[in-house]
């Protein structure tokens, strides 16, 4: 397949994904009101209303708390309580308050824990640009705030932004620079600037366990049962021939996060068979996954059915 094929097939969005038609919870006036809260008081201060907040969610979110039982009871393998799906919101929803912190520009209020950075430095050092490929799991902000801390990395998220307008534009307004750290789906011209970005050198960050199509899905062993994961992502990654690295942002707990870097797959290098190299970059990633997540089970932030997406292969 070349670009120009995949261009055409990714700006056919169908918008018939469970995580997509969900809708976004929370009213701008109160996104605003915590935001404020949260920067005139402090950290200290705001992670106190967020056991309410946690706890409400908990009560009123049904299918969220199904899809949190349901992810908690394979990751920890024996019977969930409600202390546990209570810590899942919990650990969401500071994640969610540190992401003010991250993008007001105070990195001092955490301890950031870096592991095998010397990857990523290797990877930008041989390649004009990188793939970055993270999930729905920990903090992406706090690989942003490494990102500005660090002037030789150039960092832009491919991301998908109508299912959460009220969060970003809340976001956009703490750190208008954001904007332009995103590059949206859904039209062509989003993969000419992924393109683009490329050859100027940047990373592009990548939330690769979720999909905006029912195609390129492909079934595999994920925490004791099949799910579906797209291989869209690592398609795009060996037509441009591009290293990929997976990248966490995990909350320890407290103010402190541990971010990791691993190797997926390098597509530099000339693939005989590129559709068998798809195939091994998406099964380490998944295999990765599953790995952070039984050690960091309550990071994992999918609050949906899963293990029941369709998969047309």
């Amino acid at each position: 397949m070349d670009l120009a094929v995949f261009l055409e097939k990714m700006t056919d969005i169908k918008t018939d994904v469970d995580w997509m038609k969900r809708k976004e919870r929370g009213s701008l006036f109160l996104l605003r009101l915590l935001v404020w809260l949260s920067l005139f008081f402090g950290r200290n201060f705001a992670r106190l209303l967020l056991y309410p907040i946690s706890l409400y969610f908990m009560l009123v979110a049904t299918q969220a708390r199904q899809a949190s039982r349901q992810y908690l009871q394979k990751v920890l393998g024996r019977p969930v309580r409600w202390r546990d799906i209570f810590s899942h919101f919990f650990c969401f929803a500071t994640i969610s308050l540190d992401r003010i912190y991250f993008l007001n520009g105070q990195v001092q209020l955490f301890s950031i824990t870096l592991e095998n950075e010397h990857l990523l430095r290797t990877a930008m050092q041989q390649h004009s640009g990188i793939f970055l490929f993270g999930a729905h799991m920990g903090s992406f902000e706090a690989l942003r705030a490494l990102g500005h801390q660090h002037t030789d990395y150039s960092l832009v998220q491919l991301m998908y932004q109508e299912n959460a307008k009220k969060l970003g534009q809340v976001l956009a307004a703490i750190n208008p620079e954001l904007q332009q750290e995103i590059i949206p789906l859904g039209n062509l011209e989003t993969m000419m600037r992924v393109h683009e970005a490329l050859k100027q050198g940047a990373m592009i960050g990548i939330l690769a366990d979720r999909t905006l199509q029912q195609t390129n899905l492909k079934k595999q062993w994920f925490l004791g049962e099949e799910a579906a994961f797209s291989e869209s992502a690592f398609r795009l990654a060996a037509i441009l021939r591009k290293p990929v690295l997976l990248m966490l942002g995990l909350y320890l707990g407290g103010n402190q996060y541990r971010l990791v870097f691993e190797e997926i797959y390098d597509f530099s290098i000339v693939q005989e068979d590129q559709a068998q190299a798809i195939t091994v970059a998406r099964e380490r990633y998944v295999d990765l996954l599953a790995k952070y997540c039984q050690e960091h089970p309550y990071n994992w932030f999918n609050f949906y059915n899963f293990w029941q997406t369709s998969c047309k292969e």
